[in-house]
């Protein structure tokens, strides 16, 4: 009786010391197989472009294939999802930006929680708003674009075609105490065709884009929403610097994000390839033809940055007067 008693304890003690050291072993080889990474917007965007960049990098550093797949619409929110519901062991990853982490701000009804079902893993860039004018344009200044919209009978039209770009033009209300009239278009370029056109007088639109005009000579840029001055558009001002005294900054972090429960050794070797795939001057240079600025960040600088950016765009989606849908 207790050979066979110690016989059972014995197999007790082995199945409790392999389930113990599964996760253990689950980790150690990781990753042992491809790692997808999801492209919340359509193929063409940025988030896509950069997504594409870092995967190739990726490949590389890790030495497992890494694959991209889009799963675009309703803003970012439906890869959110696909991901928030993955398994957590670190193969399926979301590339997210700023405005997908207040998407409670943006619709009515979600299937996760956008902060509470991720972990963060790495910061990988930013990108920021530009506020563009045509060559004819009287405006050569942003202080001269706020002082016409204090004086002036008719508000200054600002026409955007993205929620980043509504949610700038509310932060230009903001700094400059002014109202001026935001007009939605479907997308960028048709903004951007109107500013031209000069059916409105203002166009706020991606570095990306705006870059292609400042480039074409077809249009001028008075402000740039970032914190600082954009490398490859180094004339162009901040909003902050025209209003020292108001907080006009926006800009919108590019990050990877994995399930919540994500063990903490798997979010360290991938943070760790991350940040070794960031330093390469391929990749820089990649980022810099994307008009993207390289911004690395750990998971924790990660999410206290996105712990301390949501307010504000909680509250400038407020004053865009955006409606949850």
């Amino acid at each position: 009786m207790l050979n066979r008693r110690s016989a059972i304890a014995a197999g007790l003690a082995l199945l409790l010391l392999g389930a113990m050291s599964e996760p253990f072993a689950q980790t150690g080889d990781f990753p042992s197989r491809p790692i997808t990474l999801i492209a919340p917007f359509p193929a063409g965007s940025v988030t896509d472009a950069v997504t594409r960049v870092l995967a190739n990098a990726l490949t590389q550093s890790l030495g497992k294939p890494v694959i991209v797949e889009n799963k675009a619409g309703a803003q970012g929110t439906i890869g959110a999802a696909y991901v928030a519901k993955a398994k957590p062991d670190g193969y399926t990853l979301l590339v997210g930006s700023s405005v997908m982490f207040v998407a409670n701000s943006l619709f009515k009804e979600l299937s996760y929680d956008p902060v509470a079902s991720f972990t963060p893993v790495a910061n990988v860039g930013s990108t920021a708003m530009m506020f563009m004018v045509s060559q004819s344009s009287p405006y050569r200044t942003v202080a001269d674009l706020a002082a016409a919209q204090r004086t002036s009978a008719q508000p200054v039209s600002m026409g955007y075609g993205s929620p980043s770009g509504q949610v700038a033009v509310a932060l230009f209300s903001t700094v400059t105490k002014s109202e001026p009239l935001g007009i939605a278009y479907r997308g960028i370029p048709q903004a951007l065709t109107d500013m031209l056109g000069g059916q409105i007088q203002v166009a706020v639109v991606d570095i990306g884009s705006a870059m292609a005009q400042i480039n074409g000579q077809k249009a001028r840029a008075l402000a740039i929403s970032s914190a600082s001055r954009y490398q490859g558009a180094p004339d162009v001002p901040t909003l902050q610097e025209a209003f020292p005294r108001a907080s006009g900054t926006l800009e919108t972090l590019i990050s990877v994000m994995a399930p919540a429960g994500t063990p903490a050794p798997i979010v360290a070797s991938l943070n760790s390839a991350i940040r070794s795939a960031m330093a390469t001057t391929e990749v820089k240079a990649r980022f810099q033809v994307l008009n993207t600025k390289v911004m690395p960040m750990d998971s924790k600088q990660l999410e206290e940055r996105i712990r301390t950016d949501n307010p504000r765009w909680v509250e400038l989606i407020k004053k865009a007067g955006i409606e949850r849908q």
